[in-house]
């Protein structure tokens, strides 16, 4: 047993030399002002934390998060143990419980306080570039040798769509659309960022094929460095599904033309594919969109018989794969000066 110093009563145990209820009086196990502010985007939620806007959850968890990061626990503490709980008072003020528990050689302390966190509504500084219509690239979206069709433009809309909340998802906070930009050739869509902007090509190019290429105009001077804005020239292929093409002596009813061109060669009815980039000195003859309706006349073994959609003369054609038509009724065909072809 020991005498404390402070209160003169007989311990068995002392902590810093006096007993643990003298150690206790003057002990401030932490401190937290009574006040607190936070910052939080009212459009994204982002939270404004340790010097940079971030995600960080509900408007309760932004405000424990405020009253911990605030929190100062005396340092000679063992084995902490902290507890928060944030009640809102408003939508913009939570009233924040903090307890703490610890221990200072071998005594356990406890105490609890409350705090107040004001919740101060402020745009981010990606929503405000966002508002400002800032931009880092220019995605023009267009068709090679012909005028892009408006199902192309809305299906590469949708794919961009589709890229920038991947893209958002994954960190990239400037990864929206500030405008977009539609004409009878084509779109321009302003992008927020830039690297952005090269996965939607990429996606694009996959699901539709085409062509990119990249370009850089100077769009100012920040903290001593050029800013550049990249301008995407996207160029959809030449022919789109549905074109009837001559290819190196086979008439080809185009599937689908990207990085591989797929077809039906309509002068045998076989599979037709190729690499996209040997897919060249290509002629088009039309599209299955200005087919004809002809009546069917008479099926033979590798032949039908039918009239001539413009002249309505009989005439022989190759009888397409898996054809089950019969005589009377009306077929499509195409006509090409290489000859008729049933689709």
């Amino acid at each position: 047993m020991t005498v404390c110093p402070e209160c003169g009563k007989e311990t068995a145990q002392t902590v810093k030399s006096v007993c643990p209820e003298c150690f206790g009086k003057k002990l401030n196990l932490f401190e937290l002002p009574p006040v607190l502010h936070a910052r939080v985007c009212p459009r994204c939620g982002a939270h404004f934390y340790k010097s940079k806007w971030e995600d960080m959850g509900t408007p309760e968890e932004v405000a424990v998060l405020t009253a911990e990061e605030n929190l100062s626990i005396a340092a000679f503490l063992e084995n902490v143990s902290v507890g928060t709980h944030a009640h809102p008072r408003s939508p913009y003020i939570y009233d924040v419980s903090v307890d703490v528990e610890g221990d200072a050689d071998g005594v356990t302390y406890y105490k609890d306080a409350k705090t107040e966190v004001r919740i101060k509504r402020e745009a981010c500084d990606m929503c405000s570039r966002r508002a400002g219509g800032y931009f880092e690239g220019i995605l023009q979206i267009r068709a090679n040798n012909r005028i892009i069709t408006k199902e192309e433009v809305t299906k590469c809309l949708k794919l961009v769509e589709e890229t920038m909340l991947a893209q958002l998802k994954k960190g990239d906070k400037l990864a929206f659309v500030t405008d977009t930009l539609t004409f009878k050739d084509g779109a321009d869509v302003y992008i927020g960022s830039a690297k952005a902007g090269r996965h939607v090509c990429k996606h694009i190019v996959e699901e539709m094929g085409g062509t990119i290429a990249e370009s850089y105009t100077l769009a100012g001077m920040k903290d001593g460095r050029e800013i550049y804005r990249t301008t995407f020239a996207m160029k959809l292929p030449e022919f789109k599904k549905g074109d009837v093409v001559y290819f190196e002596d086979k008439v080809i009813e185009i599937k689908n033309c990207g990085k591989r061109v797929t077809g039906i060669n309509l002068m045998n009815s076989s599979n037709f594919f190729i690499d996209g980039e040997h897919f060249k000195n290509v002629r088009l003859l039309g599209n299955t969109a200005d087919s004809k309706d002809a009546v069917l006349v008479a099926v033979e073994e590798n032949g039908i018989q039918i009239l001539d959609p413009e002249t309505f003369e009989t005439v022989t054609i190759k009888k397409p794969m898996l054809f089950n038509a019969l005589p009377g009724s009306e077929i499509k065909v195409f006509k090409t000066e290489y000859g008729i072809f049933a689709l």
